[in-house]
């Protein structure tokens, strides 16, 4: 729109005052360089965000704004549009002049003036918040990938300890359950011989005698421990005994009394004052009740393994107990190697070389244990069923060592660089999901600010595991016998 007596001069000195104010208003980056890469010009956004000041972009070039990182991107696109190509989609990262990265977008194009580019004039804007969104999302994404990585080891490694703890505990409990219903049998029979002994008129005298020939022969000491072979002799002479005595089923009978330290010259003292009629029961209920102790102390053994294997995984797992703990280092291991016992079985030969004096230490204890897991684990699997685990602890200066070896294959040299990469294992498909020793250096380096390295040859691998003395707390207690 013109008004009358308006010149052409005005109306262009009007437009281009007008063009200005539209650029240095503008929120968006505008520059425009010469084909040296000097600047023709620059807006006040550009001039904001990169925090220089118009007299020294006069002594700036280009590429003095440009972060390595984008250097041969935009040159390339400086390039195209020097000839003349306009660029669309433009991606750069800026240099401020305090030296922070500004990442941008936008587009570059040429102004041509008689046939010849005279200037490249770009349009950016500043995505610093959309790449730190990013930057987050892909932070965020990346800890959740580790939080399932770490879930999947510990499902993993609980789904070998269940197998292991319902192996363990179902040995003890077979055999209390065993024992149970065997000992409902020997009390109705023990039942049965007691009311014939009161039918054949034995008095308190007898039974006092019945009571210390159960108890009081052990008590004194006379019971000696034998072999097989001398047991199965005494038992032949104690069965003769009794088969010339009249005694019915004296096969059953003689490895009672034999248990609680008769033999034929004992015996013969035991029936010399009881009725005649009453020594088969007498001698019968002897016998069993000491199979019914027998019992008795099988199932309080089985209830005591079941007891110490859950002791052990509370131990390992530290439940109900905050998850930094004053741990003496030995008791995981030691409750570790509980868990993983039905594996041990196998034949694996184990070696503990303790230093039993070292210091207890501040750490995550649960999850230390875990660590151990998966070592053990991993040496009793390479040693194989004739192999050996060894354990190891000592003082390295200031740090307490913790060294789990096996004389298994190795590892080879070209792949114990990545031996602590995740989802990396060197098992046979299907035997290994290749986190636990991610998991293992995570929870050291990272948890308990410690270290952890690989030493591999064929025959003997080990891996160290070392704990600053910074974290430890008091003196170790005295070595277990």
């Amino acid at each position: 729109m013109s008004f009358p007596g308006e010149s052409v001069e005005s109306r262009l000195r009007e437009s281009e005052e007008r063009y200005r104010a539209v650029i240095e208003n503008a929120s968006d980056m505008i520059q425009s360089c010469r084909p040296d890469g000097s600047f023709e010009f620059v807006n006040a956004a550009w001039l904001r965000k990169l925090g220089y000041t118009p007299e020294e972009v006069e002594h700036l070039k280009l590429w003095d704004i440009i972060h390595p990182d984008s250097l041969d991107h935009c040159q390339q696109v400086f390039s195209q549009a020097s000839g003349g190509e306009p660029i669309d989609d433009v991606q750069a990262t800026f240099i401020s002049k305090d030296g922070r990265a500004v990442p941008v977008e936008g587009n570059a194009t040429s102004r041509v003036v008689d046939g010849r580019v005279i200037a490249t004039h770009s349009f950016f804007r500043d995505i610093t918040e959309r790449v730190r969104s990013e930057q987050l999302e892909e932070r965020n994404a990346e800890l959740e990938r580790e939080r399932v990585a770490r879930y999947l080891e510990k499902m993993a490694a609980l789904g070998k300890l269940s197998a292991g703890l319902a192996h363990e505990l179902n040995n003890p409990a077979a055999a209390a359950q065993r024992a149970a219903a065997q000992m409902r049998e020997e009390m109705e029979e023990i039942e049965a011989l007691a009311m014939r002994l009161a039918q054949h008129g034995l008095g308190a005298t007898g039974w006092a005698r019945l009571h210390d020939a159960r108890h009081g022969v052990r008590a004194e000491g006379a019971q000696v421990e034998l072999s097989p072979l001398d047991r199965a002799d005494r038992e032949d002479a104690v069965a003769s005994w009794l088969s010339a005595r009249g005694v019915e089923n004296a096969w059953q009978i003689a490895p009672g009394l034999i248990a609680v330290g008769m033999d034929e010259d004992r015996l013969g003292e035991l029936v010399s004052d009881l009725p005649a009629a009453a020594i088969a029961d007498a001698l019968a209920w002897v016998s069993q009740s000491r199979t019914t102790d027998e019992l008795v102390e099988t199932i309080a053994s089985s209830a005591r393994s079941i007891s110490d294997l859950v002791g052990a995984v509370k131990e390992y797992s530290y439940m109900d107990r905050a998850p930094e703990q004053e741990v003496d280092i030995h008791d995981g291991i030691e409750s570790t190697l509980r868990i993983l016992a039905h594996k041990l079985k196998d034949g694996t030969r184990l070696v503990r070389d303790f230093d039993r004096s070292l210091p207890r230490v501040l750490v995550l204890a649960g999850e230390l244990n875990q660590v151990w897991t998966n070592l053990i684990d991993n040496a009793i699997d390479a040693a194989g069923s004739e192999g050996e685990v060894r354990i190891r602890t000592f003082r390295d200066g200031d740090q307490i060592v913790v060294e789990v070896g096996d004389n298994g294959p190795g590892v080879p040299l070209e792949l114990q660089s990545r031996i602590f990469d995740p989802f990396f294992t060197t098992k046979e498909v299907g035997k290994g999901t290749g986190l636990g020793l991610d998991v293992a250096r995570r929870i050291i380096v990272e948890r308990c600010g410690g270290e952890i390295d690989l030493r591999s040859e064929p025959g003997d691998t080990r891996f160290r595991v070392r704990l600053g003395l910074g974290r430890a707390t008091s003196a170790a207690p005295a070595a277990a016998p």
